[in-house]
């Protein structure tokens, strides 16, 4: 066993007599190159979506999406078939893992809002808002409103916080 393990950790394939019924059989590890010392600290902060994807003929798996601005770097990406496959956590990241039984209330994240700028809502559905107001919305629910004035600095500080 011991062997197969260090065969998986040097080249990333996977040797199995039945396949395990995976996708894929090769391409689970990145393989680290020193070509300078910040390439290889780089491949540390390597993401790598499976080799699987490479063979996909939808450029869709490759996008970066929205809600990973922020997380993951837009350039620092290979070029040819791993483009978009293999990405890298942007430098200000900071990988966490959240304790667990600590989940996010509501109602501490509607009181940021409020200090952010936002107009808290009523939970009263004749509750009319200004004509050219921004709706707020969590869960699908409407939480408040920003003035069109104040949303970009709404918006700015609330991607501050996230990051």
């Amino acid at each position: 066993m011991g062997k197969k393990i260090e065969y998986l950790l040097s080249t990333g394939n996977l040797r199995s007599g039945t396949g395990l019924d995976l996708m894929q059989a090769k391409g689970f590890t990145v393989i680290c190159d020193k070509l300078n010392n910040m390439r290889f600290l780089s491949h540390f902060r390597s993401i790598h979506r499976g080799a699987y994807f490479a063979e996909m003929k939808t450029t869709s798996v490759r996008k970066l999406l929205p809600e990973n601005w922020g997380f993951i770097c837009p350039v620092h990406t290979p070029d040819g078939g791993p483009c978009g496959l293999l990405n890298h956590i942007t430098m200000v990241c900071h990988p966490v893992a959240k304790p667990l039984g600590k989940k996010i209330i509501p109602e501490d994240f509607i009181k940021l809002c409020v200090e952010l700028g936002m107009q808290s809502a009523i939970n009263d559905i004749s509750m009319t808002y200004p004509p050219n107001s921004i709706h707020v919305l969590l869960d699908g629910k409407v939480i408040g409103y920003v003035s069109p004035d104040n949303v970009d600095d709404f918006i700015q500080n609330l991607r501050f916080m996230k990051i």
